[in-house]
């Protein structure tokens, strides 16, 4: 066999398995594109949530309890609230971002395997 087809047959392996990589890559990247705009919807509709209830269950509360002596048992109650609706979303974040690692990782694997097969014909 000469070198010439040896060249020619792993050219057009090697053509075809960087075209089936490049469609890998293609599908994985819409993927973690999607995962990161859900990602950003969320913290944007959450945050947005977060704010008119703040404001919201502050005014109200704080305008019950103003003049009686639960005044201050209100202030910590709604201190409370906030700081588990805080750790909430902050949890829901963690998550997401802790997927990050899945992303690509069939490509990465694939080009693995792809690159000690074809170490193993050269």
């Amino acid at each position: 066999m000469s070198l010439q087809s040896v060249a020619r047959t792993a050219g057009g392996a090697l053509l075809a398995q960087a075209a089936l990589h490049a469609d890998l890559l293609g599908e994985a990247w819409l993927e973690e594109k999607a995962r990161l705009r859900g990602m950003a919807m969320a913290l944007l509709l959450g945050f947005a949530c977060f704010l008119c209830a703040l404001l919201g269950v502050g005014v109200l509360l704080l305008a019950i309890y103003w003049d009686t002596p639960m005044r201050v048992p209100a202030i910590a109650g709604l201190l409370v609230l906030y700081g588990l609706g805080t750790a909430i979303a902050l949890r829901s974040l963690q998550r997401q971002s802790q997927r990050k690692n899945e992303a690509l990782a069939a490509s990465r694997d694939e080009l693995t395997a792809d690159l000690a097969l074809l170490r193993g014909q050269l």
